[in-house]
């Protein structure tokens, strides 16, 4: 008979026998380097078979992106956009037996401004982006984020400071330091962005703005350049976070968009995520069997506290569980991307800062409709300034109905936002930093709307 003495004996060798070390690849028998999940053990040329299948397999399946299209590729340095950036070398290469078929363009977006660096301190952090990309010989373009703020004036100057499709240039000390100099940096603008940054109280408002900032920015870089998707280098690990953080924020009308693999809430623009199958620990693993150098640049939320913002604690808490549990990421992401939006076909409007469409349009037995009749009656009463506004229609100087500038009211920008946006609009103090294009296309809203309710009248039932 056996005794319980034998089994734990049986256990403990068995255990020892399992050891990560002496793992085999689960798919030629060789000795295993990788570990992507418990059971998923891969030698090096297996593993990079994997990860290069699984990349080139997510355009098939969505057959989304044309032969001899022209994609612009979100490069900053980091582990995700690096990883990415050496696939698309890989595919266009001459070994490869498959090529892919588009053409490749890269962007790089300085967000010094946010940080309050200076100039030289910029060009200084940014030196070692610029020679990669000029490495690669593709077309490249480098602009600031600050030139969002001037977005649909025809008096800014164009959106990308440094571009060139020469893939015979030589690389040079010299070379790199005239594209520094041709990056336009406007002062002006940046005081701008940091005092729209400063007018938001917490911290997960900004980092909401400035991600919703940096996708219009991808956008109109896109279409000055000609190009018609942006490519971004988000991975399951990355998009299972941003999943948790955005219906916390009211967002989840949204997941459809934030977790496909197209995006085209910008119309013209198309945004893919090749690398939303990829684990952020095998895009690690991948730059580091192929010697993929990445560099983290400092961003808004750097170094701060996981409490500071919910995007931060979001990304502690999911991280956390998925190294106890490894499938916490899989389950998340997988979750989300078979949640669907039940939007009426019949509404058309959409966001005017993250272009997605309206969510506010709800009968008046919902929970949004209680919500704002929860912060109607909360409100304290203002002394109204003007007798037939809600607001000071002058210029400041005591004057009334003399304003040069058409101002937009708080009422009036909510209506043209959906309900996520609403709450970074709420989080603000003052609503006229905000970039000047979210600004005007309230505005031409709410005059469009005033229109309709003068000829109410004289139109015909639909």
């Amino acid at each position: 008979m056996c005794s319980v003495q034998d089994i734990e004996d049986d256990f403990s060798v068995r255990k020892t026998k399992s050891d990560e070390s002496m793992r085999k690849c689960m798919k030629c028998e060789e000795q295993a380097c990788v570990i992507i999940r418990v059971n998923d053990a891969f030698c090096r040329s297996c593993f990079l078979q994997h990860c290069t299948h699984k990349f080139r397999s997510s355009f098939g399946k969505s057959k989304v992106i044309r032969d001899g299209e022209k994609v612009l590729l979100a490069f900053s340095g980091g582990n995700g956009s690096s990883a990415m950036l050496h696939l698309v070398q890989q595919g266009l290469s001459k070994e490869a037996q498959k090529k892919l078929r588009f053409k490749p363009g890269l962007i790089f977006i300085d967000e010094g401004s946010v940080l309050g660096l200076s100039t030289e301190q910029r060009r200084k952090d940014h030196r070692y982006v610029l020679e990669i990309m000029r490495e690669t010989g593709y077309p490249y373009h480098v602009t600031c984020l600050e030139k969002v703020m001037g977005l649909g004036q025809t008096s800014e100057s164009p959106l990308v400071g440094t571009s060139t499709t020469s893939t015979s240039t030589e690389l040079t000390y010299d070379n790199v330091e005239s594209d520094l100099q041709k990056l336009s940096i406007s002062n002006t603008a940046g005081e701008r962005l940091k005092d729209m940054l400063e007018s938001a109280k917490s911290m997960t408002a900004k980092e909401d703005l400035i991600r919703r900032l940096r996708c219009d920015l991808l956008a109109a870089v896109a279409r000055e350049t000609g190009f018609s998707k942006v490519m971004l280098g988000d991975s399951s690990t990355r998009l299972s976070v941003q999943l948790l953080a955005d219906i916390a924020q009211g967002r989840g009308a949204q997941t459809h968009l934030e977790m496909g693999f197209a995006d085209d809430r910008y119309g013209d623009i198309i945004f893919v995520r090749p690398l939303r199958e990829f684990t952020s620990k095998e895009v690690a693993m991948y730059n580091k069997l192929n010697n993929v150098e990445a560099t983290v640049l400092p961003r808004l939320a750097t170094k701060q506290p996981s409490n500071s913002s919910i995007q931060r604690l979001t990304e502690e808490f999911v991280t956390g569980l998925q190294s106890d549990f490894p499938s916490t990421v899989s389950t998340v992401f997988r979750t989300g991307e078979k949640m669907t939006s039940d939007h009426k076909k019949n509404v058309t409007e959409r966001c005017a800062m993250c272009q997605a469409l309206l969510d506010t349009n709800v009968p008046e037995c919902s929970a949004l409709s209680a919500t704002q009749f929860s912060q109607q009656i909360s409100k304290r009463p203002t002394a109204i300034p003007c007798s037939s506004q809600s607001e000071c229609c002058g210029d400041g100087d005591g004057s009334c109905q003399t304003a040069t500038k058409e101002i937009v009211s708080h009422e009036q920008l909510n209506e043209a936002l959906c309900y996520g946006c609403r709450l970074i609009v709420r989080d603000m103090k003052n609503t006229s930093t905000l970039p000047q294009h979210i600004l005007d296309e309230a505005a031409r809203r709410a005059r469009r709307s005033k229109m309709k309710e003068s000829i109410q009248d004289f139109l015909l039932p639909e």
